[in-house]
């Protein structure tokens, strides 16, 4: 009796044991899946080499650094900023691409102000203004090429995904571009204004 009570502790302790190394494994997957399966972004990547050239009062041409800077880990994504490195002569203002919200299938671009990022890291909830500057579905722009407004459209190019924005309001209208890589992330970016002004690209180097 003794040994048949033994044996059927050892069996409920290996039962138990076994469900809780099934349920921790499976609670990380589902955590991490948004994440790893969104191969347009950085992964676990935290800095990246790049090639920029700036047009302000002079031209700039140099190689920089590129921070992907995690600034929370939610249910539903994570929110970076990327940020390049101080450099001299180029406006601060410049040095930041933007805040993004990653999720498995969707990489939004959060506009920066205070009430956005208190949002999104408090109640998840996607500020209205958010865009999407990738993912597997094209974006078709609204507006006519030549009609006057905020354009933005996206395009797929085999394994890169294009966003462009640009506004012909006015002559010192304000674009830009990402495009994106499978299995690389980020690979090219461009900002500007009408003219070229203070505009900036950056080519990352793989």
């Amino acid at each position: 009796m003794r040994k048949r009570l033994t044996l059927l502790i050892i069996i409920v302790l290996i039962v138990i044991s076994g469900y809780s190394i099934f349920v921790s494994k499976t609670n990380h997957h589902n955590a991490e899946t948004y994440i790893e399966s969104n191969t347009y972004f950085f992964g676990n990547i935290t800095q990246v080499n790049c090639s920029m050239k700036f047009l302000g009062d002079d031209i700039i041409e140099k190689d920089v650094k590129l921070n992907i800077y995690e600034l929370a880990n939610l249910k539903k994504g994570k929110l970076y900023e990327l940020k390049l490195d101080p450099i001299e002569n180029v406006p601060s203002e410049r040095l930041s691409l933007g805040y993004f919200y990653v999720q498995e299938d969707k990489i939004y671009k959060i506009v920066p102000t205070e009430e956005n990022l208190r949002k999104i890291k408090t109640s998840e909830e996607l500020p209205s203004d958010s865009i999407i500057v990738c993912q597997d579905k094209e974006i078709k722009d609204v507006l006519g090429k030549d009609e006057q407004g905020y354009h933005q459209y996206m395009v797929i190019n085999g394994e890169k995904r294009e966003y462009h924005a640009y506004n012909n309001q006015v002559s010192t209208g304000y674009y830009e571009s990402f495009t994106w890589e499978k299995e690389k992330g980020l690979i090219n970016y461009r900002s500007g204004y009408g003219a070229e002004r203070d505009s900036i690209e950056l080519q990352v180097l793989y």
